[in-house]
């Protein structure tokens, strides 16, 4: 068991993932990799089919049709949310020269690439996606958090990150939102202490 649990921890976890992808097996990345001791490599948190579930329903309750990921970083996520839910999902990235060279890990979807301060055409993938959900997972530039906001006419918001974890995010998940935004529901993925958690606009 011992020499069998040291082969499973030395394996190409970017290479397994990539392959599992092709073949559309989600549920097999989630339940292998949540507690893989080199699961950042490729993704912070690994939700579970229970939480897939939860972003559905707040979706659905909500009126929301689709997802804008806001820092998707490789888009693997985002790929298992539309596989598990039927819910598209757009990603935003900076850095264009990173996530094409060939030390990036793999993009699972692919990537609108905005210049560090917003352009145009990115303002207008926020601003006409009315309907969209806007996603910050494990996000750390709060400037950016609220120029994304300021632009987007949206009426929900989702933050995934860890709360009371030695690890830094800005915005956290919990009370970091402008007032504007009143929490509707949040759950923990799986015991990890991350949480998804989702806002709406007020008076809406």
């Amino acid at each position: 068991m011992l020499l069998l649990t040291s082969a499973f921890y030395t394996m190409d976890i970017v290479a397994d993932i990539q392959d599992l992808y092709k073949d559309n097996k989600w549920r097999e990345i989630v339940a292998r990799y949540h507690d893989h001791p080199e699961r950042n490599k490729v993704l912070w948190v690994y939700p579970s089919e229970g939480n897939f579930s939860f972003v559905e329903n707040c979706l659905a309750e909500l009126g929301c049709d689709r997802i804008v990921s806001i820092g998707c970083g490789s888009g693997l996520l985002e790929w298992m949310i539309t596989q598990a839910t039927g819910v598209p999902v757009s990603g935003i990235e900076v850095d264009g020269a990173w996530w094409s060279c060939k030390y990036a890990p793999p993009n699972f979807i692919p990537l609108h690439i905005t210049p560090t301060e917003m352009d145009k055409e990115t303002i207008s993938i926020v601003q006409r996606n009315k309907n969209a959900a806007l996603l910050f997972c494990y996000f750390n530039n709060r400037k950016a958090f609220d120029d994304y906001l300021k632009y987007y006419d949206g009426n929900v918001l989702i933050i995934i990150g860890p709360h009371e974890k030695a690890v830094h995010t800005d915005p956290k998940p919990f009370d970091d939102v402008t007032d504007i935004w009143t929490l509707y529901k949040f759950q923990e993925i799986r015991n990890s202490g991350d949480f998804i958690v989702v806002y709406k606009k007020q008076n809406v």
